[in-house]
Order: C-alpha cells, then structure tokens, then sequence
C-alpha cells in the first residue's frame, strides 16, 4: 500500500525547513500581519524562489491565508497549534 500524498506539486522535502521557519514565525507573530517581501528580507529560504514555493505550499495545504503580498496563518494553523500537538 502506497502513503498518501500531499496536494503540494513539488518535492516536499526540498523546502520543508523553509516552510517551517516560515510558519512558525507567522504563528508566533500572530495577528501582526508581515508581507513576503519582509519574510525574504528577514532571509526566510535560501532564495526569493525557495521563499515563494515555501508560501505557495502552505497556502495550497490551508495552512497560510495570502492576499496580496501579505501572508498570515490561518484558524486551522492557529488552532492546531494552539493544540501543541507537534
């Protein structure tokens, strides 16, 4: 039997670090609101592209709510980790 899959198109492990920086910064920042440009600033990713695949994926999963350049997390990331399951 296969393991199920993730929505996301691309290698997950080739940005999951990323990913996590990026979502546990948001959370502990809740509810200040920050932009992809202050993420890529603040040296979030290796790279602008590392940076943009990793808000793409949380925001694919519902895990980031994106409007704009500004990104936040969503009741789901905020309640799960509220939880302190991880």
């Amino acid at each position: 039997m296969q393991a199920k899959r993730s929505p996301v198109w691309f290698d997950e492990q080739e940005n999951k670090q990323t990913q996590r920086a990026v979502l546990s910064f948001l959370l502990a920042e809740f509810p200040a609101q920050h932009t992809q440009g202050i993420l890529k600033y603040m040296g979030f990713g290796d790279d602008a592209d590392a940076l943009s695949h990793a808000v793409r994926a949380l925001d694919v999963v519902g895990l980031l709510w994106c409007e704009g350049e500004v990104v936040m997390p969503t009741a789901a990331a905020r309640h799960f980790d509220w939880l302190e399951l991880s």
